[in-house]
């Protein structure tokens, strides 16, 4: 693939990835740990309720790792995106070029087998006026002269006019195949559209959840501040929860660019077989 046309598609993989989330919530995203003086307030808010402390240490590593299945959830989905992009892009180009020698062949064909006949056409055309003008001079020696003339060479002609019906056949029947192998690969390809329709509305949802991540986790923070340690439970609690909820949309989204890729890869071997 051409520089330009990879840069191309990377920008537009970018585009779209950058898409799917509010930037302001992916840095909020990015520094959603607890600092060593929050953590010294949490244990100081969990001390004296050892219960709590264990069910918030293990709600705080299922919030770190949510952060990190949703970092990979991302590379995946960018990944995934920009592999499919690139195979729909070549899919259309070799779909153009389908048979196109073949045709290329067919056509020269054609046009050099009239070029070939023309003088042929033209010499009988003439012979033909010329009986015209002997018989309206009532010449019938000459009209009979011609006419046996024009008889031998009629052979010649239809000879000359049944090559060039064939090779026009030959041509026209290579591109009736073209055009429905054409048609018919477009269309495996066409059944990813609804899936793309709904990846952005999936992407939509997930930049809606998205947007309240950032105060919630200043909600987090300011119970940490508090020192309350049920407040602070409670409060990563339902960030953990509003986060799980973007890594099901991000799911959703992977396992539709999957199935995009399922689409073409049909497509491409369909394209194998016609090629």
């Amino acid at each position: 693939m051409k520089p330009f046309v990879k840069l191309a598609l990377t920008a537009l993989s970018l585009a779209i990835s950058l898409c799917l989330f509010d930037p302001r919530s992916a840095e909020a995203a990015a520094s959603m740990q607890w600092s060593s003086s929050q953590q010294n307030a949490v244990d100081r808010a969990v001390a004296s309720d050892a219960g709590l402390r264990a069910q918030l240490s293990t709600l705080y590593r299922t919030f770190t790792d949510l952060q990190e299945q949703l970092r990979k959830a991302d590379q995946e989905i960018n990944a995934l995106h920009y592999k499919n992009e690139e195979i729909k892009s070549n899919l259309t180009k070799q779909i153009k070029l389908i048979d196109a020698d073949k045709i290329a062949k067919l056509e020269a064909a054609a046009k050099q087998a009239k070029d070939k006949y023309k003088p042929l056409f033209s010499m009988y055309t003439s012979l033909n006026q010329q009986i015209q003008t002997a018989s309206k001079l009532k010449n019938k020696q000459l009209s009979s002269a011609l006419k046996a003339q024009a008889d031998t060479m009629k052979i010649a002609v239809q000879i000359a006019k049944a090559d060039i019906k064939n090779k026009e056949q030959a041509l026209a029947a290579a591109k009736t195949k073209r055009t429905a192998a054409q048609k018919k690969i477009r269309g495996i390809m066409a059944a990813a559209d609804p899936l793309r329709i709904r990846i952005k509305a999936e992407k939509s949802t997930a930049s809606s959840l998205n947007k309240n991540v950032s105060p919630m986790w200043r909600n987090v923070t300011q119970s940490v501040k508090g020192g309350n340690g049920k407040q602070i439970y409670n409060t990563l609690n339902t960030l953990v929860s509003q986060l799980r909820q973007v890594q099901a949309q991000k799911q959703k989204i992977l396992s539709l660019e999957n199935q995009i890729g399922g689409i073409l890869q049909n497509a491409k071997s369909q394209l194998a077989s016609v090629s």
